[in-house]
């Protein structure tokens, strides 16, 4: 019997599984939006920086969402959190089938799917692993955010091709349903942490005989107002949003960048995809490698990659060279935002508020994502073409590096050693 019950699947890994999932189908349409501008514009003519506004306008609405979510998922748990999140999301998707003017695509986009419904998700999901895994975190992030960039792989394409053969309505109708369901149902396997079913985190028993973690969670702060006091929060803030906007230009309007110097609509799809699916690879080892070398080494690199490689659109005029721009950008695109959870629990310890400290560091990615996205139409509707958008998203994710440079190190046994020494 002891046998048995060692050997017997923990439930970490189906935590871990669910969480993958509802990345991938919660993200279905708020990923995709890149694909939705030029059938928008053909159909009812409006302009870019119009379309763009509701790409905007889910992040900024999401705001006061993603730091409700952190602090309701600490307080409530996350499973009926995720399950009025999955309602919120099926039911946008559906009626985006039905729009029929500008302000009707704002409300079902920016609010119901872009915003209100993926806050919890969002922000829960990554906080709930690191309290899941005490072992492997590194892998089960890795892991987690590989599963992100499914998403968009699957449903950019799938997306176009079927607006181009079914028509908008059909295909927002019967994908809203699809996903709902699968939302529901994954959603109710969530457990906020190993306690709610009276479990331990995995690994946490070869964790509990390691002196210098003991030490860290000696360290961590008590409340959130002693960690927003300290610098790296604000610091990692600032990051995200600099990151995240110079890559909402690019995940916004790279369909269109393409499709405007000559590349067929399908293949432009395309380019999102693979911006997606390299991303899986980098967001899996860059999780590991932020565990094993610290966030600051990552997050420099990401930074100085995900800057230098845009340029490379200014010269794009193929569809072979949007596709090779793709693999290069999203080397280092996956490895700017996948790291926080795990810096947040090195800095702070298990017992911070980790929800509502990766709440507010999304804040900064919330905002720079609205800004990214709506800069890029408006710069296009002001200048004719996307050159400076490109210029534009390069400078902003430049400017995280002196932010970056600025972290102190936080590799797992460094925190450790450093809390040791205090408490000694």
């Amino acid at each position: 019997m002891t046998a048995i019950k060692k050997h017997r699947l923990h439930y970490a890994w189906v935590i871990l599984a669910a969480a993958c999932a509802l990345s991938i189908f919660s993200r279905a349409d708020s990923a995709s939006f890149a694909v939705f501008i030029d059938p928008l514009v053909a159909q009812f003519g409006w302009k870019r920086g119009d379309i763009s506004f509701a790409y905007a306008l889910a992040f900024l609405a999401g705001m006061p969402a993603t730091v409700a979510m952190g602090w309701l998922g600490d307080r409530y748990g996350a499973r009926k959190m995720m399950i009025g999140s999955s309602l919120l999301i099926a039911t946008g998707t559906v009626l985006l089938g039905t729009i029929k003017e500008l302000w009707q695509f704002y409300v079902y986009y920016g609010l119901f799917v872009g915003s209100l419904g993926n806050a919890a998700f969002m922000v829960l999901l990554p906080v709930i692993l690191t309290r899941w895994f005490s072992r492997h975190m590194g892998l089960a992030l890795g892991i987690y955010w590989a599963g992100f960039g499914v998403g968009p792989m699957i449903f950019a394409p799938l997306f176009r091709w079927l607006i181009e053969t079914r028509g908008w309505e059909w295909t927002f109708t019967v994908i809203g349903i699809v996903i709902g369901v699968i939302l529901l149902a994954l959603s109710a396997l969530i457990r906020s942490s190993p306690h709610d079913k009276g479990l331990s985190a995995y690994g946490a028993e070869d964790a509990s005989k390691a002196q210098p973690d003991r030490a860290a969670s000696a360290r961590a702060p008590a409340s959130l107002r002693e960690v927003l006091a300290k610098r790296p929060v604000w610091l990692l803030t600032g990051i995200h949003h600099l990151g995240c906007a110079g890559h909402a230009i690019i995940l916004a309007h790279v369909v269109s960048m393409a499709t405007f110097r000559g590349v067929s609509g399908v293949e432009a799809a395309g380019v999102l995809s693979v911006i997606a699916g390299v991303s899986i690879f980098s967001r899996f080892i860059s999780s590991i490698l932020t565990e094993r070398f610290g966030g600051r080494t990552v997050l420099l690199l990401a930074v100085i990659g995900q800057s230098a490689s845009v340029f490379i659109l200014l010269f794009a005029s193929e569809a072979w060279t949007f596709y090779l721009f793709a693999v290069i950008f999203s080397l280092f695109y996956g490895g700017e935002m996948v790291g926080f959870p795990i810096i947040n629990r090195h800095l702070f310890g298990e017992k911070a508020p980790l929800g509502s400290i990766y709440s507010f560091e999304m804040l900064g990615a919330s905002t720079g994502m609205a800004l990214g996205g709506w800069l890029g139409g408006v710069l296009f509707d002001a200048s004719g073409a996307y050159t400076w958008a490109i210029i534009a998203s390069a400078v902003t994710s430049g400017l995280g590096l002196p932010l970056a440079l600025y972290l102190p190190r936080h590799k797992k046994f460094v925190v450790s050693r450093a809390a040791a020494v205090g408490a000694a």
